[in-house]
């Protein structure tokens, strides 16, 4: 019996031991994950930008003068589901994008507060206005390495604005 205990005892310890180290593992995928796309949205900022100011989802933008009046009337199911996906997606996109320009604005101001603007600058040129690196450094007066590691600093920062308390 006194083998057994032990033996269980080993097992339970090990068992408690594999759970402990695969939700350390699990933890640190979701952080890299909300990393990834948190540069993800801020590569993509300017594209998602342009896709819901420009995605056409009404008639609004047709020239009328240039359709068929019959092919109006005959929109097919399949047609007014393509048109609603398109709202939808411009919808979403809208929404996202706003989310992102708060959250910007907010990591902005705690720059500003903590008298870090520079950092701030790094994430915006780069993502928002695409200026590379080396020329950031020139700009902001400092070397490629700091221009890299303040904005891997601030993707961090926006990471939590963006995903809350998934992010830390």
């Amino acid at each position: 019996m006194r083998y057994s205990a032990n033996f269980d005892e080993v097992i339970k310890k090990a068992v408690t031991e594999a759970i402990k180290e695969f939700d350390i593992k699990r933890q640190e995928d979701a952080k890299t994950k909300i990393l990834h796309n948190t540069r993800l949205l801020l590569s993509n900022y300017n594209s998602l930008s342009k896709h819901y100011k420009n995605a056409v989802d009404n008639l609004d933008f047709i020239d009328l003068d240039e359709v068929d009046e019959n092919s109006c009337e005959n929109i097919e199911s399949n047609d007014k589901l393509f048109i609603l996906t398109i709202r939808r997606s411009k919808f979403r996109t809208m929404i996202m994008v706003s989310h992102i320009k708060a959250a910007l604005e907010a990591l902005k101001e705690e720059c500003i507060k903590k008298n870090q603007l520079s950092k701030y600058e790094v994430l915006e040129m780069y993502y928002i206005q695409n200026v590379p690196f080396d020329k950031i450094a020139v700009e902001l007066s400092c070397v490629e390495m700091t221009v890299r590691r303040w904005r891997n600093e601030m993707v961090q920062a926006l990471g939590v604005y963006l995903f809350g308390v998934d992010a830390l």
